[in-house]
């Protein structure tokens, strides 16, 4: 089980920093465009000091692979694979599909998640049997919306795109950004921790 943790949240949106130690949580927003390792290792490390934590091998990285700013993800898994040479961490990753279904996983029932990115549309299918498994990101066929059985979660920002506009709203459930939601996919075993790398949709 995955107590004690430090999350990096770099996708060019959102951008933030936080920490789980000791059931309490702390965040910190991070300055718009920090992609330069050295930028955000210091306000790591400085946010780390500042909440007196102390890394061993019982702590965790947990990163956001995307999708969102290439640059700034590929940072984020730098500066944490960094720490984790340095203090033998075990790094896991989530992605916003997962973040945004979150406050929803109590359903358990199936979950069909959506991000726009550029002017694309992809989403990623949460599945309920004993336990939650999800697909990989795929494009979105506005049809596929219209036939499924399923919550349908949205971001605040994209929920009057025109995507959404045959879609019954008793089905759309609207999210909004929560660092703290990370605690429900801990809760859910829902990160992954081999090949970690940014979630890129073009």
């Amino acid at each position: 089980m995955i107590r004690d943790f430090l999350i990096i949240n770099c996708t060019g949106k959102n951008d933030s920093i936080a920490l789980k130690v000791d059931n309490k949580f702390f965040f910190k927003k991070l300055q718009i465009n920090l992609t330069k390792n050295e930028k955000l290792a210091l306000e790591t490390l400085s946010f780390l000091k500042e909440n007196k934590v102390n890394i061993n091998n019982e702590f965790s990285l947990i990163v956001n692979s995307g999708p969102g700013s290439f640059s700034g993800i590929r940072t984020a898994l730098a500066v944490a694979k960094g720490i984790q040479i340095v203090s033998k961490v075990n790094i896991y990753s989530y992605n916003n599909f997962l973040l945004y279904a979150a406050p929803h996983l109590n359903k358990k029932t199936n979950i069909i998640s959506v991000q726009r990115t550029y002017n694309s549309y992809y989403y990623s299918k949460i599945s309920f049997k004993d336990f939650y498994t999800f697909t990989a990101p795929k494009k979105l066929d506005f049809n596929f919306l219209q036939s499924k059985d399923s919550i349908i979660i949205a971001a605040q920002e994209i929920v009057n795109d025109s995507i959404f506009n045959n879609i019954c709203r008793k089905k759309i459930k609207i999210v909004g950004f929560n660092l703290k939601n990370v605690e429900i996919l801990a809760e859910n075993n829902l990160f992954e921790n081999e090949l970690i790398k940014p979630l890129y949709l073009s």
